[in-house]
């Protein structure tokens, strides 16, 4: 089924001058983004966010009017909500008061608390219809497309699996807003963090059996060398996967972790 969306707000007047996506789940963080969109003080649309969603774009400080952009499409794609963006600019030679702009598009839709990536599409200038482009990677979106921790979305996710749960909880630590690299820091600590957790379970048995029987010890040392083979290769795959800007998910702990990254 493809999620419909219903338009909030539309215009080129918004008090957000830098470019910004966002997706946002929960009254508090509605009631943030509205008040720095709309100014302190002005209340937000009634949102019901136990089934619905907002997905807001901003296209930020622009030079004359005619510039515009929109959230148009909605589509499943595997696990994850693709959103296409479209972004307008003025026909050439196009003249126009100079006056500074701030297009804006927010929308409700119906909750998703997986992956949402962005994809975009520019219209060609002084048409309706879009001009398809290369697509932006996608990325997992939250309040911000930005990341809390300074660095790009794509490094801090591949940082919080650079020591396993233990950067995964730094990270954690330092992410506030951003899915994507909450995601990853969540992989880390449930998936990487139990992987090793029964690996250092199987090297102690495995010591432990060796006062019961020569065959005992080695069975169990040769389940703790394959689940350390395992955790490394899955080490080694999300740890890239993540700085592609993938999201990569290990079986069962990657839905916990994307549970668990939606919530705040």
């Amino acid at each position: 089924m493809i999620p419909s969306l219903t338009t909030l707000a539309r215009g080129d007047g918004s008090a957000i001058t830098d470019p910004r996506r966002a997706i946002v789940r929960d009254a508090g963080e509605w009631r943030a983004l509205w008040s720095a969109h709309a100014g302190p003080g002005q209340p937000p649309p009634d949102v019901d966010f136990g089934s619905r969603m907002i997905a807001a774009v901003f296209a930020g400080e622009c030079a004359m009017p005619g510039f515009g952009i929109a959230i148009t499409d909605a589509r499943r794609d595997g696990p994850s909500l693709a959103l296409t963006v479209e972004e307008r600019r003025p026909a050439a030679g196009m003249v126009a008061a100079q006056m500074i702009v701030t297009p804006f598009h927010i929308v409700v839709l119906a909750r998703h608390n997986g992956q949402v990536r962005f994809v975009d599409e520019e219209a060609a200038p002084g048409l309706d219809g879009p001009v398809e482009r290369a697509p932006t990677p996608g990325v997992v979106i939250a309040s911000d497309a930005r990341s809390t921790t300074g660095l790009d979305p794509n490094l801090a996710s591949a940082m919080a699996y650079l020591a396993g749960p233990f950067s995964g909880v730094l990270v954690l630590l330092a992410e506030r807003s951003n899915q994507q690299v909450r995601f990853h820091a969540w992989q880390a600590i449930v998936g990487l963090g139990g992987l090793g957790a029964l690996a250092a379970t199987a090297l102690v048995t495995s010591f432990l059996t060796l006062l019961v029987s020569p065959f005992a010890f080695l069975l169990v040392y040769r389940l703790w060398q394959i689940l350390g083979g395992v955790w490394l290769v899955a080490w080694m795959f999300c740890l890239v996967q993540a700085f592609k800007g993938r999201a990569w998910k290990m079986p069962v702990a990657g839905k916990y972790a994307e549970r668990l990254a939606a919530r705040r």
